[in-house]
């Protein structure tokens, strides 16, 4: 599909210059063909520049107004892209400006909103060759409908890492137990169409992941979880919720059995003044058993969850807010408590633009904030103290992915972190190396 509009913007781009040519003239002229040599070349930021500066010289052409949407288009500006093609309605290039509409408004997740501008370019006085494409196009629409509508044979994602951690324990710098080492993780996810419910599906998951440190494997961490979840699409909106049931392990003890329930709602095309491409909102809430020797953790876990994505100017922006508020029985050993409840407040973003078709570059960064319900009662020296526990935790990351084929890609990625609490046995800063083979199939 990318393969097919890539080609057909490159087409276009190339013809669409003809139609007005003779009638150019001027710097403004010499400015906007240069911007056509740096698009052939690849330097599609440099040919923004050049069609912007040639319109800002008074240059007024269909070809330049048309290739100047292409270049938003590719740079993944896909309002600048849209408003640009609606300038070409109402003229004898009325069926194209519609068909590229269209495509804008896949990129955006816009379903219906393809299908009615792609509709507008199939009739009769269009071009044989683009109401061809434009018909296509439909018809791939309907069919992802349909696809929407008919239990699919499933999924599956494989990741597989190794790395360097610099504190494993995430104590403080001071201690001396602070010591780094090498990890190796696996995380495989699947999900398979079980059936359907009412207008919806149901679907049944299963995530299964470890974490072994060859040297320190008393931090060994892993999880197995399995999910039945209900879903219906209803236009640009999907609904669903699921029913989740988790365990996980600290070494070789049990540590966690959650018994969960989350509901959701995801919009393909959000709108609004920030003209979000996407964007969601969830509620979760669990009951946890903890392990022998954890009991402190039994309890419930709560949590709200708000995400969005945009584009803009060629890169990919998310944004992630998360509420947790956790409720356990705590740990009380003689005269000290320790609370494991605390509220979480956390943000997390990240910015990933695409250098070459199969190469992107990109940084994250995340700041969460911790409250913890009771004050915490331990010793220094010989005293007992009371107090309670609040942390910031900031995280920064830079990462690179390339993309093998369809299917594969390998990830590196520096993460740093730096947990600065109230009570100083609870800070701690760390660094991350980590190297990934990534598989979709």
């Amino acid at each position: 599909m990318l393969a097919f509009r890539f080609t057909l913007l490159c087409w276009l781009f190339v013809v669409v210059p003809s139609w007005t040519a003779a009638s150019e003239r001027g710097s403004s002229t010499e400015t906007f063909r240069f911007g056509v040599e740096q698009f052939q070349s690849g330097d599609l930021e440099g040919a923004r520049k050049s069609f912007e500066a040639a319109r800002a010289g008074g240059l007024r052409s269909v070809s330049l107004t048309y290739n100047l949407g292409v270049v938003y288009y590719r740079l993944g500006d896909y309002q600048s892209a849209e408003q640009t093609f609606l300038e070409l309605l109402n003229t004898k290039h009325e069926a194209l400006a519609s068909y590229n509409l269209g495509l804008v408004a896949l990129e955006q997740g816009d379903e219906s909103g393809a299908k009615r501008w792609f509709a507008r370019a199939t009739t009769p006085t269009t071009p044989e060759k683009l109401r061809a494409l434009a018909r296509v196009q439909l018809e791939k629409l309907e069919g992802r409908v349909h696809e929407q509508r008919s239990p699919g044979p499933g999924t599956g994602y494989l990741l597989a890492s190794a790395g360097y951690d610099s504190n494993i324990a995430g104590l403080p710098d001071t201690s001396a137990s602070s010591e780094g080492g090498l990890f190796g993780e696996l995380l495989a996810a699947g999900s398979a169409t079980a059936g359907a419910l009412g207008d919806g599906r149901l679907s049944l998951g299963g995530v299964a992941y470890g974490r072994h440190y060859p040297a320190n494997d008393e931090y060994d961490t892993s999880l197995l979880q399995g999910e039945l979840i209900w879903s219906r699409t209803l236009a640009s909106v999907v609904q669903g919720a699921s029913v989740t049931v988790s365990q996980s392990w600290f070494d070789a003890d049990a540590l966690e059995r959650r018994y969960g329930l989350e509901g959701f709602q995801r919009w393909s095309a959000c709108g609004g003044l920030l003209k979000l491409a996407r964007c969601s909102v969830a509620l979760a809430a669990a009951h946890v058993d903890g392990g022998a020797g954890f009991e402190g953790y039994d309890g419930e876990w709560y949590r709200l969850r708000l995400s969005a994505t945009r584009r803009f100017r060629g890169w990919l922006l998310d944004g992630d807010y998360r509420w947790e508020v956790n409720d356990r029985e705590d740990f009380q050993v003689g005269d000290q408590f320790i609370s494991v409840s605390p509220s979480h407040h956390t943000l997390e973003l990240s910015a990933r633009y695409r250098i070459r078709p199969d190469v992107l570059v990109g940084g994250t960064g995340a700041f969460r904030y911790s409250r913890f319900q009771d004050p915490h009662v331990l010793f220094e020296g010989n005293a007992l103290v009371s107090e309670r526990r609040v942390d910031g935790r900031i995280e920064v990351g830079i990462f690179t992915e390339s993309r093998l084929n369809d299917s594969w890609l390998v990830r590196a990625e520096w993460q740093v972190q730096d947990n600065d609490s109230g009570i100083d046995r609870y800070d701690y800063r760390r660094y991350t190396l980590i190297g990934s083979l990534e598989g979709t199939f």
